[in-house]
């Protein structure tokens, strides 16, 4: 299988994709759909859906650090003040 994008091998696309949270069927599919023809619209949907999956992830990882940030500021403190 060949898919034509400027600038990355087929095998960094797939890891790119995997590493953005793509299942293996999910990469098998975009590249399947997107393989033999000028798709460049549907690409872009699914990399924009997958971008966007990826972003909520980071934004609750990020929740649950500021919460641990707020934890330890408040046990140092309250250690300090006693």
């Amino acid at each position: 299988m060949k898919v034509t994008i400027p600038g990355i091998t087929d095998r960094e696309l797939a890891e790119l994709l995997k590493s953005s949270g793509m299942t293996d069927d999910e990469i098998k599919s975009f590249i399947i759909r997107c393989e033999n023809s000028n798709c460049c619209a549907e690409k872009v949907r699914i990399l924009r859906k997958t971008r966007k999956a990826l972003l909520d992830s980071i934004h609750k990882k990020q929740a649950v650090l500021d919460k641990l940030d707020n934890l330890i500021w408040c046990m140092e403190h309250e250690r300090s003040s006693v």
